[in-house]
């Protein structure tokens, strides 16, 4: 087990600067910036696209975000966003599930708040604070450890309690929650900076229970205030409830995640009506690496399950499944709804999609050539659209295919 001083100094030199967002990790830890030309497949992240969609989720609730970035941004990569969102004014601060999240969001240069919504070791928890991170506290036992590490520092821990209203998971519940929170804002060890819930999404007997997630929040934050206990700037919505609770809206916050990377069903409210232009805001890219003439009767890849039955041109493309593009956009399985656009043409993707290889094919005439860029997925054309390649690959919605993307791969942003 790692003791705290050698938790403090891994924490310091992974601190270390780390150039632009373009740059990769090696397996040994260095860093190496791509070259231009590499046939390494990467990810574009179009910062005008989250700008918008951060915008757009301001003005159809009114309220600052608190920018939930965990799971590496949904995938879309975490150091990348972070210094797109850190000097927009519509986002009050960052979200966070996972330690070493928030202190790379320190090290890419992001200096508003940033919220760990999860717990922490003590060791944890202390580097967290010195780095400038506010915790979410939810245990029973929690205060006496935030006092000894404001206690180690030198000045009272920022924190976000989180309250349990009925999703029973993760947060103190609500019906024992006022003598805790009266014992943290008592302390001067404790600055309680905001207090936030979790809706579930969940429909009982009909009705949704996001509203009971919502009334049970609000008595308790009725209560507390009575009693004299501040306790900061109140949020709960995540995405969905930004598009179907707008009674949340009276919370000072709301905290999105996948509205901002470009999840298209909050574009709509729950009776189909358009609320908001949320934009997609990444493609997927590789270069072509091979074209050749297959003659009648070759298979392509393993298995053959492409064969082909006249002389046809195919090219290669250096990205597979484990980079995220999903095994099952192959045309034999989904009817060749799937494609790759190269140049301003859409081309078929063919036979198994391997680790590190996508087959596409080209057709009677040789269009393409080594070197030219391919979009597996991106908002070029509707065929390719995260959305669409969701559904032609079987994965029903986009999220399981961003969050799927390799977190290896080189993030540029333009």
């Amino acid at each position: 087990m790692m003791n705290r001083r050698k938790f403090m100094a891994s924490a310091a030199a992974a601190a270390a600067p780390l150039g632009t967002v373009s740059a990769t990790q090696t397996p040994t830890g260095r860093q190496r910036m791509p070259d231009a030309e590499s046939f390494d497949p990467w990810v574009e992240i179009l910062a005008d696209a989250i700008r918008n969609n951060v915008r757009e989720l301001h003005r159809h609730s009114g309220c600052r975000l608190l920018a939930v970035i965990k799971n590496n941004a949904n995938g879309i990569g975490l150091r990348a966003i972070g210094p797109i969102l850190d000097p927009m004014d519509e986002v009050y601060g960052l979200a966070v599930a996972r330690v070493d999240e928030a202190l790379a969001l320190r090290e890419v240069g992001v200096s508003k708040p940033i919220v760990l919504m999860a717990h922490a070791s003590p060791e944890e928890a202390e580097v967290l604070v010195r780095a400038g991170v506010t915790l979410s506290p939810f245990h029973d036992d929690a205060l006496p450890t935030l006092e000894a590490i404001a206690k180690r520092v030198g000045h009272p821990v920022s924190v976000h309690p989180y309250i349990d209203t009925g999703m029973n998971r993760v947060g103190m519940p609500y019906r024992r929650a006022l003598p805790w929170l009266k014992a943290l804002a008592a302390s001067p060890g404790v600055t309680i900076d905001g207090t936030y819930t979790m809706f579930s999404g969940a429909k009982r007997n009909g009705e949704s229970f996001d509203e009971t997630h919502l009334a049970r929040f609000l008595t308790l934050v009725d209560e507390a205030r009575t009693s004299g206990i501040e306790l900061g700037l109140l949020h709960g919505a995540p995405s969905g409830q930004v598009t179907s609770l707008p009674s949340s809206f009276q919370l000072d916050l709301i905290r999105p995640g996948g509205a901002i990377y470009g999840l298209v069903a909050n574009r709509t409210d729950p009776e189909g009506r358009e609320i908001m232009d949320i934009q997609t805001v990444f493609r997927l890219r590789a270069r072509v690496s091979r074209v050749e003439e297959l003659e009648p009767g070759d298979g392509v890849s393993f298995g053959h399950s492409y064969i082909a039955e006249r002389p046809t041109w195919i090219a290669a493309l250096p990205i597979g499944h484990t980079d995220g593009y999903p095994r099952p956009a192959q045309g034999q399985e989904v009817d060749g709804k799937t494609f790759a656009r190269i140049g301003d043409r859409l081309y078929p993707i063919i036979a198994i999609v391997s680790s590190n290889h996508t087959i596409v094919e080209i057709g009677d005439e040789k269009t393409v050539s080594v070197g030219d860029v391919a979009t597996l997925i991106g908002p070029d054309a509707p065929e390719i659209e995260p959305r669409a390649v969701a559904v032609a690959t079987g994965f029903d919605r986009e999220y399981w295919i961003m969050t799927k993307l390799n977190a290896l791969l080189t993030r540029k942003v333009v």
